[in-house]
């Protein structure tokens, strides 16, 4: 099994470059995701330097089940965020959307061409769970994982796959939680996160809001419950990090 590369982070979901930029500014070398091709053009302008260095790849692929693909994108242009494989999920709230194609990819054929990161961070519309999946059935494990929380089976999965600690976070409050200083992961960064970032990841993250996989659920469901309620009440969105304990001392 291959071990985790300590320098190396992959964002699975680049979108405008704000938690890559985050990653190069603390060192860590990047793997990038993206199925937009501009998205993928302007970030390769931006961080031409960085790419030249060998610290920067961007893929421009969408992650699906089968590889060496290509399938229909979905492409909305007011909510630049919610691209997706899926139309439904693109096209939320009524919105236009347009079709492109682009190339598919697999969190096995990422590993096996840049190998297993550190920290794994993944946030695609639609896709979330099939990463997941993908995960646990690789057997490659990042030290720290971070996926977008919209559904239980991904909480389930990253628990079959070997992580024992895990913490929600609001997404929505992230500009309340400032990178600490000294850093805890790379080299210390200054930024103000905005919705648009993932935010802390690994060691930095509260170390006294890591708990079980079981308390997670919990609160995954009492958060649900609250949305379908009361959805100003259940503000924001959730994102689950999930780690080993081993790699949190």
């Amino acid at each position: 099994m291959s071990a985790p590369s300590p320098d190396l982070v992959y964002d699975i979901g680049l979108h405008h470059g704000l938690d890559t930029e985050y990653y190069l500014r603390k060192g860590f070398r990047v793997v990038a995701l993206e199925a937009r091709p501009d998205f993928c053009a302007a970030v390769s302008t931006r961080f031409a330097a960085e790419i030249e260095a060998g610290r920067l790849t961007v893929v421009p692929c969408a992650l699906t089940p089968r590889g060496g693909e290509t399938i229909s994108f979905w492409v909305n242009p007011v909510k630049d965020d919610w691209n997706s494989v899926y139309r439904d999920f693109a096209a939320k709230g009524g919105h236009e959307v347009t079709e492109i194609t682009v190339p598919t990819v697999t969190l096995p054929e990422l590993f096996d061409r840049f190998g297993v990161p550190r920290y794994l961070k993944c946030d695609i519309e639609g896709m979330d769970e099939e990463c997941a999946r993908q995960l646990l059935a690789d057997g490659r494990r990042p030290n720290f994982v971070s996926m977008e929380a919209s559904s239980f089976d991904i909480i389930a999965y990253l628990r079959a796959a070997g992580y024992d600690r895990a913490q929600l976070v609001n997404q929505a409050f992230h500009w309340a939680h400032p990178p600490p200083q000294p850093a805890r992961e790379g080299s210390y960064a200054a930024v103000q996160f905005t919705g648009h970032h993932s935010g802390l990841f690994g060691r930095e993250l509260d170390p006294a809001r890591w708990t079980s996989f079981t308390e997670v659920a919990e609160r995954w469901f009492d958060f649900m419950s609250l949305s379908r309620r009361d959805g100003l009440l259940a503000h924001g969105w959730l994102d689950i990090h999930a780690a080993r304990g081993e790699s949190l001392a």
